[in-house]
């Protein structure tokens, strides 16, 4: 990247955001009337089912009242509300039965207090990938904690902006800067970035507005080069390799940490607005608990599911699993755990699902070639004889 892709790179994201804002504008209304579906039946159906207290009550409602997450669901889906609806009433039931509230909020990210923001206003948050991708399951559930906390901190800067200046432009996503330094390409492990794009990205849709990849290798350039062709033009359009010169030419030096060319203090001793209870290198030092309190359950306990369980068949319509082996909870229907996913399910799986579409034909067309097979065979005997 030169000064004229940087020009570029800043044109195509300011694209971008207008873009985005735009939708937004067109789109509030429908934001809303899902927005109240999903209060008004929705929720009131998960209360009912699963039995929920208040304070748990009070934690989901926070979660479907933040307009600015239904508009990111209902964008991922096309604007088709059904399909919107849909993945919201699957999220709502994981994050009150699968989301670990106790667990550790992750130190793997880092978002820089406010006013500090990219030129489009947008929260920035930094990433060693090196760290991530150790990929062990206390790591991988303090980063769901992480994305949540980094959800509900745009929800309020947005509410200070609304008390503020009415005017403002909602804050819809925030800019990611990855730290590749001590990477390489061998080492990256494709199990989490499975989890990430499985797990993560249809439960927070929507909330990256541009990647900077930091402290690269030129394998990763070439690596991108040929990346980059198989991807959609929406998601490369939102990716960026820059040098530390033209990062700052992005972002000013007032915005960036003094270990990324910034004037800002090292990155470890910024305040990090994930972690507001205490500051993030005595968290990092002491290795402290963050109280639940500031996650939005005071004093709530997560309740484990009933230990009385049945088995759903693999290839049952009630099986949200189809074709793996699945417990269900019997005081919680919504409440499953599927079994080890293996290879031989799945094929086992497409073999009965074919032969219960094809199945009568295939015998058909057997028939068909065994009978004909019989009557040339039967008409060479003849000719045999008649000879």
């Amino acid at each position: 990247m030169n000064t004229n892709h940087i020009e570029t790179a800043r044109s195509a994201l300011e694209g971008n955001h207008k873009t985005l804002i735009d939708q937004y504008k067109t789109n509030f209304a429908d934001v809303h009337a899902l927005q109240s579906t999903l209060n008004d039946e929705i929720l009131a159906h998960v209360v009912h089912e699963l039995a929920l207290s208040d304070a748990e009550h009070t934690w989901a409602e926070e979660w479907t009242s933040d307009t600015a997450t239904i508009f990111r669901f209902l964008r991922h889906h096309r604007f088709i509300r059904s399909f919107a609806l849909e993945a919201l009433h699957t999220t709502l039931i994981w994050r009150l039965t699968a989301l670990r509230l106790l667990a550790l909020p992750s130190t793997l990210l880092h978002c820089l207090p406010p006013p500090i923001c990219d030129p489009l206003g947008r929260p920035l948050v930094f990433l060693r990938l090196s760290e991530l991708l150790i990929c062990e399951e206390g790591v991988m559930e303090g980063l769901l904690i992480s994305l949540d906390r980094l959800r509900v901190h745009l929800r309020e800067l947005n509410a200070d902006a609304d008390a503020e200046l009415a005017d403002r432009d909602i804050t819809l996503q925030c800019v990611f800067l990855v730290d590749l330094e001590g990477l390489s390409i061998q080492s990256v492990n494709l199990k989490i970035l499975t989890w990430f794009m499985k797990e993560v990205v249809p439960r927070y849709p929507g909330m990256l507005g541009a990647v900077f990849f930091l402290n690269y290798s030129w394998t990763y350039g070439v690596t991108w080069s040929v990346a980059k062709r198989l991807l959609p033009k929406s998601a490369v359009a939102r990716v960026f390799f820059p040098s530390r010169e033209e990062l700052l030419n992005y972002c000013s030096a007032s915005a960036l940490p003094s270990n990324y060319g910034g004037a800002l203090s090292p990155l470890h001793l910024i305040e990090d607005p994930l972690h507001p209870d205490e500051h993030i290198h005595r968290d990092r030092a002491s290795g402290s608990r963050v109280r639940r309190a500031s996650f939005g359950l005071r004093g709530t306990t997560h309740r484990e599911p009933s230990s009385v369980s049945i088995s759903i068949p693999p290839r049952s319509a009630l099986n949200p699993c189809f074709g793996y082996p699945t417990v269900a909870s019997l005081s919680r229907p919504h409440m499953v755990q599927h079994a080890r996913r293996r290879k031989r399910d799945l094929l086992l799986t497409l073999s009965v699902l074919w032969w219960k579409r094809w199945g009568t034909r295939a015998i058909l067309l057997f028939c068909f070639i065994l009978a004909a097979g019989l009557t040339r065979k039967r008409a060479r005997v003849v000719r045999w004889m008649l000879g």
